[in-house]
């Protein structure tokens, strides 16, 4: 008689992770469906074009970092010229991002000042 009662609550048992087993099979599918279509080109290009107008909306920091972008630029730009020679290359490269993000600051602290 017990052997039956420990037969029948291992078969119940049995059937509970069968079950179990199903719900996160299908639960694993499910989220193999949503990386698929996360993974697809056109919603990454959609995703990336939804978070630039985001940021391009945001119209007050807009024009400060496009002049921190410009400023970096034109001095690498003086610093740099034409010249085809590597060490001023990258000195150009460093250059630039000194002095974009030293505008970027000046900007920032001219906006909490503000604010």
């Amino acid at each position: 008689m017990r052997k039956f009662i420990q037969t029948e609550l291992l078969e119940q048992k049995i059937a509970a992770l069968r079950i179990q087993r199903q719900q996160e099979l299908w639960e694993l599918k499910e989220q193999l469906t949503v990386v698929k279509d996360s993974l697809k080109p056109s919603n990454i290009i959609h995703e990336g074009i939804n978070e630039f107008y985001q940021t391009v909306t945001n119209k007050e920091n807009l024009f400060s970092t496009v002049m921190s972008i410009v400023g970096g630029y034109v001095s690498k730009k003086v610093v740099v010229g034409s010249s085809n020679n590597p060490i001023k290359k990258v000195i150009g490269n460093i250059l630039q991002f000194v002095v974009t993000n030293y505008l970027s600051n000046i900007n920032s602290k001219e906006e909490s000042k503000i604010e």
